[in-house]
């Protein structure tokens, strides 16, 4: 069992760096508080995902990664606890 929580602890640390990396990798929405009353073109009726969208699913697909290892961790972890 210990040998589980080491390898999930070592995808939670390798998931950890690739969120890190995947979000700062991303440009800002707007700039600052008048960001959002500005009206620009673009929005859900592109034909291809650029590479902000690209970007957001790879932060999305990651961080359901990282949640779902952050979770098995700790139930595995406290089995061995209680063990």
């Amino acid at each position: 069992m210990q040998i589980l929580v080491n390898l999930l602890t070592g995808i939670l640390v390798v998931l950890s760096l690739c969120l890190i990396t995947v979000v700062v990798m991303q440009t800002p929405k707007s700039e600052g508080f008048g960001g959002g009353v500005q009206n620009t073109p673009g929005g859900t009726f592109r034909g291809k995902a650029g590479y902000d969208e690209m970007l957001s699913n790879y932060t999305r697909m990651i961080a359901v990664g990282w949640f779902a290892s952050a979770f098995l961790l700790a139930i595995f972890h406290n089995l061995t606890k209680a063990s």
